[in-house]
């Protein structure tokens, strides 16, 4: 073949590899991420085989020597090195559904990459490149603000920002590239519903980063423009734009502040604080692996050794971080100072071309001349990645930053290709294909393996996470018999099996009663399975919290079905004990841990230990009221009078310090009222009771109680209204009424 026919070929897939953004697959497990990272691999893999072909075959278009090129490839390396020592390989190499982010994953950014210098070698070709991905930007944000879900086709309101930013500064270039003045405004209009769809995400790492990269943009035009009027319109522009801004934060302590999503830009947000925390467990694990780090994607063993319960003061939801939230901190710890000198060296090389291109086009200059339009270019590019790079302080990459990240590396490649291009040696080179026979051949070859290769690492984990929807659908339906049949099949051999076995062994824990309507031998098969599955998770890395934690909770879970068993009892519950044991030595400051060791304690008769248990991970963090409602729980249960002297304060500490709106457990409410009752104080009583009946909103009992409560400490008002709430419920409860309610007033008056 020609090579015109090849870079149409391999041009045409990398522009059609854009469209895989707007592709959702509801049929596979995390449809977001692996409908399109799959189907991405898939392509990039037949697309490598068709590369490997032309390059072979036209040695004069293979990619010349870049530091930007060694840049990416030394941190490729650095990554795979990381894999090879990584505390979990699987999932360093291969990573998880839900991220996707393993190097085999990553690997094919790079393989669009070397394609993409390759075949790219205009600014026509270039310009269409560009004109497509901001086209699939704009139906993107239509999506977001006109469809179901405002994260669109991408699922993730912080994924959607960093893919705008990179569209939203590929209009920028499109437009100072224009040829036509007056076409060029054009541009403007898919600014619209990019612009609009980004507000909506309201990401603030994404909004510090575009505001500053902004910011960025007009000093360096200021700086630089060859035109005056512009230069000063510039200076003005940003020197306004920095005093609004401060005069803003100025005010950081002002009530409408406070109210306003200015609050979510500052130190003040809960995310930040959080982050804050997993920040600092870092920086304590740093010295124990500061060349190649834990593993790449290993974050989360570090943030579990590190885990400190004060978390829980800013939220008790999304308690596990398996990235840092900041691609420095996450790179470094995951991949040591290598990882992060190679990825670092990556954007030197970018500033050390575009400095030498800035100089080419007469240095400060910018304007409508051709060197001055480049210059102009140049501090869009900039300004672009000052984006990208600040918005990555608070977040991690993903599928659709990898293709704007890398789209915009090949961009500045071309442009240094464009201007030393005629200067460049060609060498005679020493593996090349001489024949079309032989062309023919090693295409046949390639595509052959690229088929084979991706049957095995696509197709199949494919497949997997198809029959895992299916099974968990039938499970969730209530076909216990089906969904089990579909897990079973599932299980492929596939490398990315711990995210489905994981909703397996969730949706089993979650769902006890359906075991009712089956066979004792049957109920058995179904466990011991499951059990393998958790224990496979583990055998990933036994250092693993969550997974030792799951396993736990599962063996607990099956150790109660087996209670009238006291062998089957004790072997089950005895390796829920390992289990729980080797996850609070990865996590040792995670109170939660603590509390499900506890339980688990309980059930074995093992009371004194189980409230020891308890009370330490209350320690831990004294402020976080769950502790003390467990515990509460647990004397509730026990009845034990040693431990009376306790309850009171311990079950006070469980509402006043924030249980009283997040309990939903309605037998620990309903004990709590009548413990309240018990000692005559009603007040508490009364404000256990409103929580009671606000999540028993059909039980009539729950707001007769209620209102016999808030009329025994004297709000008549409340009272009538939860009475009447409860008689529309049961009529019946009227017989009782008066007479109870003649007793608390006659009451009130001997009280007087």
């Amino acid at each position: 073949m020609s090579p015109k026919v090849y870079l149409r070929i391999l041009q045409g897939g990398i522009i059609a590899s854009s469209l895989i953004i707007l592709c959702v697959f509801k049929d596979l497990l995390f449809p977001f991420i692996t409908s399109k990272q799959l189907l991405f691999n898939i392509v990039m893999e037949f697309l490598f085989a068709i590369w490997l072909v032309f390059i072979l075959r036209y040695p004069e278009y293979r990619p010349k020597k870049n530091f930007i090129n060694y840049g990416l490839l030394f941190y490729f390396l650095a990554i795979l090195i990381s894999c090879l020592i990584s505390v979990d390989f699987n999932l360093s190499f291969w990573g998880d559904a839900e991220r996707m982010l393993g190097f085999f994953h990553l690997v094919h950014f790079l393989i669009f990459y070397f394609i993409l210098i390759t075949v790219f070698r205009t600014w026509k070709e270039w310009r269409l490149l560009f004109q497509s991905s901001v086209l699939i930007a704009v139906i993107v944000s239509f999506i977001g603000l006109f469809g179901a879900d405002s994260y669109s086709t991408i699922g993730n309101t912080a994924y959607v920002s960093g893919y705008l930013i990179f569209n939203i500064y590929f209009v920028v270039l499109l437009f100072f590239r224009s040829p036509s003045k007056s076409l060029r405004w054009l541009y403007v209009l898919p600014l619209i519903p990019m612009l609009i769809e980004f507000k909506n995400m309201h990401t603030s790492g994404a909004i510090i980063g575009l505001t500053i990269s902004f910011l960025l943009m007009l000093l360096l035009l200021g700086l630089s423009h060859v035109n005056k009027k512009i230069r000063q319109g510039s200076l003005v522009l940003f020197i306004v734009a920095v005093i609004i801004i401060i005069g803003l934060f100025s005010q950081i302590n002002a009530p409408w502040f406070q109210n306003s999503f200015l609050k979510n830009l500052t130190s003040q947000k809960v995310t930040f604080q959080t982050r804050l925390i997993s920040w600092k467990g870092a920086f304590a694990d740093f010295h124990n692996h500061p060349i190649l780090g834990t593993g790449f994607g290993n974050y989360a063993i570090i943030f579990d050794k590190y885990f400190d319960s004060k978390f829980y003061n800013y939220s008790t939801s999304d308690t596990y971080f398996d990235r840092a939230h900041n691609n420095l901190i996450d790179i470094t710890s995951t991949t040591g100072l290598i990882g992060l000198f190679t990825y670092l060296s990556i954007f030197l090389a970018v500033l050390y071309y575009l400095w030498q291109e800035f100089k080419l086009n007469g240095g400060h200059s910018g304007g409508e001349d051709a060197g001055g339009l480049n210059n102009i270019e140049i501090i869009v590019i900039v300004s672009l990645l000052s984006a990208y790079f600040i918005q990555n302080l608070a977040i991690f990459d993903s599928f659709v930053t990898f293709i704007g990240l890398m789209t915009i590396l090949g961009f500045v490649y071309w442009l240094d290709l464009r201007r030393n291009y005629s200067s460049l040696e060609e060498r005679e080179p020493r593996i090349a294909i001489k024949s079309e026979g032989g062309e023919f051949a090693a295409l046949f070859g390639f595509l052959l393996l690229a088929y084979l290769f991706t049957n095995h690492y696509n197709i199949k984990p494919w497949k997997m996470f198809v029959a895992t929807i299916d099974g968990y659908s039938a499970i969730s339906s209530g076909n216990l018999i089906t969904g089990y049949g579909y897990y079973k099949d599932a299980f492929n051999g596939s490398p990315m099996e711990r995210d489905a076995r994981t909703t397996f062994i969730n949706l089993v824990m979650a769902n006890p009663t359906l075991f009712s309507n089956i066979n004792a031998d049957k109920t058995q098969e179904i466990f011991d399975y499951v059990i393998s599955l958790a224990k496979s998770n583990v055998a990933y890395n036994p250092d693993d919290s969550m997974m030792q934690l799951q396993l736990a909770q599962l063996l607990d879970m099956v150790s109660r079905f087996n209670y009238k068993n006291l062998e089957k009892f004790n072997f089950y519950s005895g390796q829920a004990m390992q289990a729980i044991d080797a996850s609070v030595e990865a996590t040792p400051g995670r109170a939660t841990i603590y509390f499900q060791k506890a339980q688990i304690q309980f059930m074995r008769a093992e009371t004194d230990e189980a409230v020891a248990t308890m009370k330490q991970g209350i320690s831990l963090n004294p402020a976080y009221y769950e502790g003390y409602c467990r515990l509460t729980q647990m004397y509730l249960l026990i009845k034990d009078k040693k431990y009376d002297s306790d309850l009171d304060a311990t079950i006070n500490n469980c509402f006043d310090k924030g249980g009283l709106n997040s309990v939903t457990s309605e037998n620990l409410l309903k004990s709590a009222v009548n413990y309240y009752s018990d000692v005559k104080d009603f007040n508490r009583a009364a404000s256990v009771s409103e929580r009671l009946a606000s999540i028993s909103q059909a039980d009539p009992e729950a707001w007769y109680n209620l209102a016999q409560l808030y009329l025994v400490i004297g709000n008549d008002a409340k009272s009538e209204e939860a009475f009447q709430k409860a008689l529309k419920l049961d009529p019946t409860l009227i017989k009782g009424w008066d007479e109870f309610k003649k007793t608390i007033q006659a009451n009130r008056k001997v009280v007087k």
